[in-house]
């Protein structure tokens, strides 16, 4: 049974990702581009953070993963975007920012 904070909150990690990213893009294709959009939700790794920002996210919030690993999981997180982003040959994150292709596309 969950039971979450006085009705908020309860369930995070990896089982809400799906619908965090969804969340991201509607707000991307929604709002003025210079609102800034916080992803949080369903981030373990650096892949993950990419994915938020290929949806629209100007930066993330990490939550449940920060409660197992404590404060070293933002330097392994960046040294993982680091890596995918030199491997796809992003130089900035406004390379990738928002730029997430559909099948419609």
């Amino acid at each position: 049974m969950i039971k979450p904070k006085g009705g908020f909150g309860g369930i995070g990690g990896a089982f809400v990702k799906p619908t965090a990213l969804a969340n991201v893009r509607g707000l991307a294709l929604r709002l003025k581009p210079e609102i800034a959009i916080v992803g949080t939700g369903g981030i373990l790794n650096g892949q993950d953070v990419f994915e938020h920002i290929l949806c629209g996210a100007s930066m993330v919030q990490i939550g449940t993963q920060f409660g197992y690993e404590g404060t070293q999981i933002f330097d392994r997180i960046s040294q993982e975007l680091t890596a995918i982003m030199a491997a796809k040959g992003y130089t900035s994150i406004n390379d990738f920012k928002g730029k997430l292709k559909t099948f419609d596309d």
